[in-house]
């Protein structure tokens, strides 16, 4: 993987985040821009380069949220996790891989959100917190699954910007191929 593009990407991508919260609402469902690059990034990267990336980006986005540090990182870790996991069962350019992986990666990430807005008062008894709400997280995973295909489609066509390895060069037997000087 080139880090410089992904460092580009990951810039960009939090810029305009932070530059639209708000603008591109629907109803009470605001979409996470962040989540399908990560899932861009889980799908076509190397296992580790991918692993490290993913963290890479939900640590950023904890820069620029309200949530404590680490949280969004470690979501992203988990949705990274799934994603490289679940690679060699999906076609990785197809538009519904894209919207159903953000779907469960916006699921997981919900959860884990979730999860601390309903411990975070009673760990340190506030009483004036919002309540979690589970339709917000939900509005939300939908709303960022719907715009990941939209998101997706010009990054997988330049995806050799980023130094991705080929289907066929990550084939069972190219190596072989290689070897035997057929590829």
């Amino acid at each position: 993987m080139r880090w410089l593009a992904f460092a580009i990407l990951a810039y960009l991508v939090i810029a305009i985040q932070m530059a639209l919260a708000g603008f591109i609402n629907y109803g009470i469902a605001s979409p996470n821009l962040v989540l399908p690059i990560a899932v861009f990034i889980a799908i076509n990267a190397r296992r580790e380069d991918a692993l490290i990336a993913v963290f890479i980006l939900g640590v950023l986005q904890d820069l620029f949220t309200v949530q404590p540090l680490g949280l969004y990182a470690f979501s992203y870790g988990l949705v990274g996790l799934f994603v490289v996991g679940a690679r060699p069962a999906v076609y990785r350019d197809h538009p519904l891989t894209h919207l159903f992986v953000t779907l469960v990666g916006g699921l997981v990430t919900g959860a884990v959100v979730l999860l601390n807005e309903w411990a975070y008062p009673i760990l340190h008894h506030a009483i004036d917190t919002p309540k979690p709400s589970v339709s917000l997280a939900l509005a939300a995973a939908a709303y960022s699954a719907i715009l990941a295909p939209l998101l997706l489609a010009p990054l997988a066509r330049i995806k050799w910007i980023f130094g991705f390895r080929t289907l066929r060069a990550t084939a069972p037997g190219a190596r072989h191929l290689r070897a035997a000087g057929r590829s």
